[in-house]
């Protein structure tokens, strides 16, 4: 090995005395004693090398586990693999050792290298850190690095957390490049993605580091040779040994004054000192009817698909006519980087549409990712499966039924319908801490409560792993959950503000839309179907859905026979429903009537009135108009302030206004004005 200067092999060149591997001229991260494995493989290229052979060489006199070695062979695997050539360089002989099968050139130490490599300079400086070179643009982010880079100035440990694929390692890069001149003793990565033992946690930091640990406890080895250094280590994928990773960046920290951590993990280390930084999807336009490239561009999401769609080869660009498919696309991955990465190649064979119909079953269109990635990013159902992996049986159990909530929802929408014996509630609450902090569920604050809602791809990989049984039972709570929560909404609406009422109640949308398709599908229930949506007007009212909202009150009178209720009919018929239908359409009128009867008979006076005002306000023009409006006045008073009553005074102002009476027009309109104040809304003096 001490002739050679340079072992040459595909795109590579080990360099013997600086212990160095070059691709195409660029140093490869590796830590020393992979070097050494990878030395005493190549020197014996074709040739068959024991574990114990390796483990003499590299570790002479010292007794280690097999493991170390496992940690330093799977380090070399990825960064062979990342010359993209099919064929290996190194195999694995079951049971027995390895063998390096490339063709390999040997330099002497008097060879001249050869031109496609740029030649060795013997004054070359130590190294300093190990930050590999990035072979892709970075995109955005600016505000994600000013924070890393402010809060490593007055904290030693920082932790990077964040989904699977949100691109926490890649920041943490991009932020150890721009701190490179505060740390003189260098910045170092530690990749603990490979490892299957936490204890090899303090083995992986000091093979990076190039720290000895023959004498006493390895971390307090690592310590003491540490002693005054400046240096930044990124600590890169924590969560799969986050015990061992947090006791040991903690005994670091102590022990070194100066040595600062940064770490990337899905759950933060939670340790003393530390600082957790979230980070976030990209984000992506809202939906919009008309978006031009110009705004979609705004957004790092589309910027991100719009840099890795123009390395694909295909000539294509963003243009105003497809500006909305493609923030489309962005906004269904959920504005994470890689699924963004994952997709943009598949513009080779597919349309921008097929690809945003692709995303229906995702995890078949995604399912090949860069041949050198880490395997838990080569797909995007490997990404989640590295998080579900690490879940306990009850984390598992709730993310599968959190899967059937459509968007963000409440914890007493997910007590009522994801709990039961096995489940029990008394747990929802430590369990949702635990999926947030493992980066699996985002907590929302709403202007009236928390809510929680999964990623598009996370909820799809737990739904699919949620037994069919199971998905039936759960479907069925939701459903009559919302059922009941929407005549809930509808009763406080009547004295609640509008804005606070839609704060409350306008995300449920999404849910009633799920639980109405459920409800009315081949495995529903119609009665609930039925009493949902008489109860849910109020919601499709506010929100001015009156499209969609007419849809579902048609397909729920078309269901309607005998064994329908008489309360549930009246509230398909009531004055909400009535808002529905075209302005000059009779059967409103006779709707509203036929509602105010059932309601009557039911002996529900306030609905009765509700109705009689539907019915009074349409027939303004015939005669009678305003004799129902009286009567639905009558039956409103004694409720105290609502908003149908301040709507049947202000009824009655305009109908004394047509008939000439000002005086008590005004009258009229000022009690309206009088009750709407009583219950928090501002109106307008006519």
């Amino acid at each position: 090995m001490t002739a050679a200067a340079a072992f040459v092999f595909g795109p590579f060149r080990l360099l013997v005395q600086r212990r160095e591997l070059l691709m195409h001229g660029i140093p490869v991260t590796l830590g020393q004693r992979a070097i050494e494995v990878l030395l005493t493989l190549v020197s014996r290229a074709g040739q068959l090398v024991t574990k114990d052979e390796i483990m003499a060489e590299v570790w002479p006199g010292v007794i280690v586990e097999e493991n170390n070695l496992q940690v330093h062979i799977s380090a070399l695997r990825k960064a062979l693999a990342s010359a993209g050539d099919a064929k290996p360089f190194l195999l694995t002989v079951a049971g027995r050792g390895y063998r390096f099968v490339a063709p390999v050139e040997i330099e002497s130490t008097d060879a001249k290298p050869t031109a496609s490599v740029p030649p060795e300079k013997s004054s070359a400086p130590a190294r300093t850190g190990n930050l590999p070179q990035q072979l892709t643009s970075f995109v955005g982010r600016q505000p994600e690095i000013d924070l890393v880079t402010k809060e490593l100035q007055s904290h030693r440990l920082v932790t990077l957390t964040g989904a699977g694929g949100v691109g926490k390692t890649r920041l943490a890069i991009e932020a150890g490049w721009r701190l490179a001149t505060r740390y003189p003793d260098g910045i170092w990565l530690v990749e603990l993605a490979p490892l299957q033992d936490q204890k090899l946690v303090i083995t992986a930091i000091a093979e990076t580091l190039g720290i000895e640990s023959r004498d006493g406890p390895a971390t307090m080895t690592a310590a003491a040779a540490l002693g005054g250094r400046h240096m930044l280590l990124i600590l890169d994928n924590c969560e799969h040994v986050i015990g061992e990773a947090a006791a040991v960046a903690e005994a670091l920290l102590r022990a070194a004054p100066h040595f600062s951590i940064l770490a990337t993990s899905r759950e933060r280390l939670a340790i003393d000192g530390e600082t957790v930084l979230r980070v976030p999807s990209l984000q992506s336009p809202a939906p919009a009817a008309a978006l031009t490239a110009a705004a979609a561009q705004d957004f790092e999401a589309v910027r991100l698909f719009v840099e890795r769609a123009r390395g694909t080869g295909e000539d294509w660009s963003l243009d105003d006519a497809n500006a909305a498919a493609v923030a489309s696309i962005c906004r269904r991955l959920d504005g994470i980087p890689l699924a963004i990465e994952m997709a943009v190649p598949r513009l080779r064979v597919l349309s921008l549409a097929q690809l945003a119909k692709g995303l229906d079953e995702r995890f078949k269109v995604l399912s090949q990712g860069s041949r050198t990635a880490l395997p838990r990013h080569r797909t995007l159902q490997a990404v989640i499966d590295w998080s579900y992996a690490l879940l306990s049986d009850p984390e598992k159990l709730l993310l599968q039924r959190l899967s059937l909530f459509a968007g963000g929802v409440g914890i007493d929408a997910i007590a009522a319908a994801a709990t039961d014996s096995e489940l029990p509630d008394t747990q929802i609450f430590d369990l949702l801490i635990s999926l947030i902090e493992k980066s699996l569920l985002t907590a929302e604050h709403g202007k009236r409560e928390r809510r929680y809602r999964l990623l598009e791809s996370t909820r799809e990989y737990a739904r699919q792993k949620l037994a069919s049984d199971a998905a039936l039972v759960l479907r069925r709570r939701h459903a009559d959950f919302y059922r009941a929560r929407m005549a809930q909404a509808a009763a406080e609406w009547e004295t609640t503000p509008g804005e606070h009422w839609l704060d409350s109640y306008g995300p449920d949308i999404d849910e009633v839309r799920a639980a109405l398709q459920w409800a009315f599908g081949p495995q529903g229930d119609i009665a609930l179907a039925l009493n949902l949506v008489a109860n849910s007007h109020v919601l499709w009212g506010e929100l001015g859905l009156t499209f969609e909202h007419r849809r579902w009150v048609q397909t729920a009178l078309d269901r309607v026979d005998d064994m329908t209720p008489k309360k549930t009919i009246a509230r398909l018929l009531s004055w909400h429903a009535g808002d529905v239908k075209d302005i000059d359409d009779p059967s409103d009128y006779d709707d509203a009537l036929r509602a105010a009867d059932l309601h009557a008979q039911l002996g529900d006076a306030f609905a009765e009135g509700q109705a009689l005002l539907r019915a009074g306000s349409v027939g303004l023009v015939p005669d009678g108009g305003e004799s129902l409006l009286r009567k639905a006045h009558a039956l409103l008073g004694p409720f105290g302030p609502t908003k149908t009553l301040a709507r049947c005074l202000s009824a009655l102002a305009s109908s004394r206004l047509l008939a000439g009476d000002m005086l008590q027009a005004r009258q009229l309109h000022e009690q309206a004005l009088s009750t709407s104040r009583q219950i928090g809304i501002q109106a307008e003096r006519a």
